[in-house]
């Protein structure tokens, strides 16, 4: 009897190879998404460490050393403040009980809006369902990789502000990290540009021509020059958008329908324009954005 106890358990070879052949290698989008938030963080802590540890004690000196390292601390605290509001935007799903709050009486759905099988919910004009998020999002504008959430109606401000803050701080960490590489490392010929190559890097380090520090220096160089040059064109982007009156969505399929004007567009984004001014240096200041993000009329008609 024990023996055919025995013979009927698996053995280990047996249970590792049911394990494999049941597992999922395809990553998640979620999985996908957390790939940015990574390289992002990874990027942020990277540069305010090595700027204000070693950057710029080794550029600057008394005062001035000391404002640029505040500069560096005000840089990183507004980037971190306009993630979170992206990141915790999640106000910007569509709620249940959003249809019955407008049209307590309607039995059908109201002009524009439509059934969501997934999140069997009723979802206003320019709602739409975001795979990643798993989720309706109010006026989804796009999924950001950078904090994995989505863009929507609630945090699109911050998520512009974001990339304000994404110009200008890599362009500051630029400064410092050429600066104190031409300082300690100057380049003293063309054949040394090729140093700039991430590969050419790397293997210049191995071999001994370059210091952990000058590679990890030449490295962060090439990322910021191509996270600037994203930061820029999003930027650049979503400014059009919004004057526009427009989503990414929109802009492809639709056109600007909901467009009221540059003054009402903005504030639908901002809230009232006098207080831009206030929300770059305090991103949590209160806005009063117009509506709830469920309420839009067309201004125009379809692909006209």
């Amino acid at each position: 009897m024990e023996l055919k106890e025995r013979r009927a358990q698996a053995t280990l070879k047996e249970k590792l190879s049911d394990h494999y052949r049941k597992r999922e290698f395809k990553p998640s989008k979620r999985d996908i998404s957390n790939l940015g938030v990574n390289f992002f963080w990874g990027m942020t802590f990277s540069l305010f460490f090595i700027s204000q540890f070693i950057l710029i004690p080794n550029l600057f000196s008394g005062w001035y050393m000391i404002g640029m390292i505040a500069l560096v601390w005000f840089t990183m605290f507004e980037t971190t403040i306009n993630w979170m509001g992206m990141y915790f935007g999640s106000t910007s799903y569509v709620e249940k009980e959003l249809r019955a709050k407008h049209f307590p009486e309607a039995t059908e759905n109201p002009t524009g809006w439509q059934y969501c099988l997934t999140c069997q919910v009723d979802a206003p004009p320019r709602s739409f369902h975001c795979s990643y998020c798993n989720a309706c999002v109010l006026k989804r504008d796009h999924h950001c990789f950078f904090s994995n959430s989505c863009i929507g109606f609630y945090n699109q401000r911050f998520f512009m502000l974001f990339i304000l803050y994404m110009v200008w701080g890599t362009i500051f960490a630029l400064y410092l990290l050429i600066s104190y590489l031409n300082e300690f490392h100057p380049i003293t010929s063309y054949y040394e540009i090729l140093t700039f190559f991430p590969l050419a890097t790397i293997a210049q380090f191995l071999l001994g021509y370059l210091s952990f520090l000058n590679a990890f220096v030449i490295i962060l160089i090439v990322l910021c020059l191509l996270c600037l040059a994203a930061a820029i064109f999003f930027l650049i982007f979503e400014i059009m958008l919004m004057c526009k009156g427009m989503t990414s969505y929109e802009m492809h399929k639709t056109g600007p329908i909901y467009d009221k004007g540059l003054g009402n567009n903005i504030r639908s984004i901002f809230g009232p324009i006098k207080t831009i001014p206030l929300q770059i240096i305090c991103p949590l200041f209160p806005v009063d954005q117009q509506n709830d993000g469920s309420k839009w009329e067309y201004t125009r008609i379809k692909g006209q």
